[in-house]
């Protein structure tokens, strides 16, 4: 490492910039530390996320509203937000190197908070109208299809989990699976079909999401090639999440769906990488945990540096 690199370097890189990386970056920087996010946006699944009713401080708010407070308070804190990819981390005895599309940088802890992507059906209007009818998140906008006609996609726990919620709320809850067998536990299967608005479409899958300006129905390919027009009112997609760890893997426990093994203290197996949000194991995955946790790993890094000394 060149002197010019070692006058360079960061008390904390953090990698990714939703809740979790938005709470590390405010709370580390409140303890005087020199901080780096490095991320490809501010706001993470909160962007797609239409209107937000869990959150405490707010009775209701927009994802994109959200998203520019957390712009905000990093600007009034002055934290430095670089807008790009990691590609590789590595630890060159005490000094973490991440390797990025805009340079390489330097730390002496790092901060994992990448979260998850949410897998997508990929079918016309789909894209169009995330947070007009099409969420990835029934614990976040089931209190929204309230007397409605609503189509659960996916054929896991998750989406029978998601069904069962929305049976609450819900006029109608359409479960569309590509199968014929489910692959969540069937003893929440049984649970489910014991709800009168809850009715299973097998062996079909969505075609296409049909509206304007919201939700209003959709088309469904059954396994012999028949399509059938719904009408519905919101879709909620649970075909599954996706965590991307390639770039940190080599240097951190992931479990066997690739997401980072973390302590109480969002500590990793690594020492001096701390983790937090929908790329760990914790379970739940929602915004003001993934912050909580953020919290948790920015004040276990401050630990972790005055205990070495760094």
């Amino acid at each position: 490492m060149s002197k010019n690199q070692q006058s360079n370097i960061h008390d904390v890189i953090i990698v990714g910039c939703g809740p979790a990386g938005v709470a590390a970056a405010i709370y580390a920087k409140r303890k005087m530390l020199d901080v780096l996010v490095i991320s490809k946006d501010i706001g993470g699944q909160v962007i797609l996320t239409g209107f937000i009713e869990n959150y405490p401080g707010f009775n209701e708010v927009r994802g994109e509203a959200l998203v520019e407070i957390f712009e905000r308070q990093l600007k009034g804190l002055e934290v430095d937000v670089k807008i790009g990819e990691v590609e590789r981390v590595e630890k060159e005895g005490e000094i973490f190197k991440v390797i990025s599309s805009e340079g390489n940088f330097f730390g002496k802890a790092v901060i994992v908070t990448g979260g998850s992507t949410y897998k997508k059906l990929k079918v016309p209007g789909e894209d169009r109208l995330i947070g007009r009818g099409v969420s990835f998140c029934a614990t976040c906008d089931a209190p929204f299809s309230r007397n409605r006609e609503v189509a659960v996609v996916g054929g896991g726990n998750a989406a029978l989990q998601s069904a069962e919620l929305l049976s609450r709320y819900a006029k109608m809850v359409y479960v569309i699976h590509r199968r014929d067998k489910f692959r969540a536990d069937e003893v929440l299967v049984e649970r489910v079909k014991k709800h009168s608005n809850v009715q299973f479409i097998m062996n079909a899958m969505v075609t296409e999401i049909k509206g304007d300006k919201k939700v209003e129905g959709i088309t469904v390919k059954y396994k012999d090639g028949n399509l059938v027009d719904m009408k519905v009112d919101m879709v909620f997609i649970e075909v599954g999440r996706e965590v991307k760890v390639e770039y940190i893997k080599h240097l951190v426990r992931t479990n066997e769906w690739g997401q980072i093994i973390v302590d109480r203290r969002q500590r990793t197996s690594c020492e001096g990488v701390f983790a937090a949000g929908d790329i760990t194991d914790r379970p739940y995955q929602q915004a003001i945990i993934a912050a909580g946790d953020g919290a948790v790993a920015a004040l276990s890094a401050y630990d972790f540096l005055m205990e070495k000394e760094l």
